[in-house]
């Protein structure tokens, strides 16, 4: 935390039926209060597994269909592609496969009326790859299924059924999308990444448009984190009755369909193998805070850490590799850099456009260095991170890149190629880029 500039951090580790909780460091630079497990952080993302609970909990009730076309339930639903736009079903919102633009944060509403005029307005979002063809990360998907949670329910909004449904049976009461909802003195405060080792962290947030809460607006503790992590152990709230069923949630914990590298997708978890142990999580990232969710569901270890620095990704991965390896013996094999011919490495030279940021490689002499660009999340929105130093980039392996040095140290980036043979798209921290020309 110290060296990587990042004010705060609440850590919960749920182990062999007891539950751990510490808080370290301050919520804000500028009104230093000590963070404890009480704290309450922005987690981004991790708001996604929340938006597929429900809709797991409807498919349980006869309410959805999962694998009915998203029209049955939407019937305005449509992207710029007709073909996806018919075929896309309720779990593809939900596995990272549809294929078009995946980062869409218009803020067209700020009313309980935001998620229908989003999708709406999604008619005219492009299809960056064939369906069902290439994994890349989709924020857009879940304020589809959000829409749909809200049609299908004729709920007055799609977040008072996630605080019905979910955060209020299982005791989850320092959780909401609605800052007035809860404790202003127990707010964390987001902080800008710190690159140089010496400046002090500026406080740095800005809120999403309310069409993006299904994808990573809630607002918790590490304290409400650990029962969410105990509900995916047995699916029960917090009074002992069944929520979901087991062979639901085994269902979402699986590896279902292939995501980057050596990951797979469940039903919105990330899953990997860690030395033959199932490792279930998802990670999030807002401006100025990060966060991770993680268990082990056969091991019932379960951890929850949630920043207040950009850099936090970096503080959650080192703590979560030691608590792998102190309660379960485990560590996973990070990629390492190979030899590689300066031909090796040409095929990623250039620009690669995404839809939040940019990347260029480029020739320093004999390395290869790769920038960073970032760009603003919406239209009239400010830049959301700061643009980290050029990056050392090696290869990894045929068609994989890796980062040699800086706060993206080991990052492996992944070369797409058509059916040619030639580059089609660098994948990057689960999404796609296209080259520029």
């Amino acid at each position: 935390m110290t060296a990587l500039k990042v004010p705060g951090v609440a850590i919960g580790i749920a182990h062999g039926g007891k539950v751990e909780m510490a808080g370290l460091g301050v919520t804000n630079v500028d009104d230093p209060q000590l963070v404890t497990e009480r704290t309450q952080f922005y987690i981004g993302s991790a708001t996604k597994p929340f938006t597929a609970t429900l809709a797991l909990k409807m498919a349980e009730r006869g309410e959805i269909d999962l694998d009915a076309p998203v029209r049955r339930y939407l019937p305005d639903f449509q992207v710029a592609d007709i073909e996806a736009s018919e075929r896309a079903r309720v779990l593809d919102l939900f596995q990272h496969h549809t294929g078009w633009q995946g980062d869409f944060f218009d803020d067209v509403s700020s009313g309980e009326d935001a998620l229908e005029k989003a999708v709406l307005a999604m008619r005219f979002l492009p299809q960056r790859a064939p369906y069902g063809q290439v994994f890349s990360y989709q924020n857009s998907n879940y304020i589809i299924a959000g829409r749909l949670i809200q049609a299908v329910r004729r709920a007055r909004s799609y977040e008072q059924c996630v605080k019905e449904e979910l955060l209020a049976p299982l005791g989850m009461s320092h959780t909401s999308f609605f800052m007035p909802e809860l404790q202003a003195a127990q707010f964390a405060a987001g902080h800008g990444a710190v690159f140089d080792g010496t400046s002090r962290p500026k406080v740095s947030f800005s809120v999403l448009p309310r069409a993006a809460y299904p994808a990573g607006a809630l607002i918790t503790t590490v304290s409400d984190l650990m029962k969410w992590i105990q509900f995916q152990f047995d699916g029960k709230d917090v009074g002992g009755r069944q929520l979901l069923s087991p062979e639901l949630l085994a269902v979402a914990h699986s590896p279902l369909v292939k995501g980057e590298l050596d990951e797979h997708i469940g039903i919105a978890w990330f899953v990997e193998d860690i030395e033959g142990v199932r490792v279930v999580s998802h990670a999030g990232r807002i401006q100025g805070f990060t966060a991770k969710v993680l268990f082990a569901p056969d091991k019932r270890l379960g951890i929850a850490v949630l920043t207040n620095g950009d850099r936090g990704i970096e503080v959650y991965d080192a703590i979560i590799a030691q608590a792998l390896r102190s309660y379960l013996g485990i560590e996973k094999m990070m990629p390492a850099e190979v030899a590689a011919t300066r031909a090796d490495l040409e095929p990623f030279l250039g620009t690669w456009i995404g839809d939040l940021e940019d990347y260029t490689f480029y020739w320093d002499g004999d390395q290869l260095k790769a920038q960073r660009l970032f760009k603003p999340a919406w239209a009239g929105a400010p830049k959301a991170f700061e643009n980290p130093p050029p990056i050392s980039i090696g290869s990894a392996g045929t068609d994989l890149c890796i980062m040699t040095d800086g706060p993206y140290r080991g990052v492996v980036g992944e070369l797409l190629r058509d059916k040619a043979g030639n580059p089609q798209f660098l994948r990057m921290q689960h999404r796609i880029f296209r080259r520029n020309g």
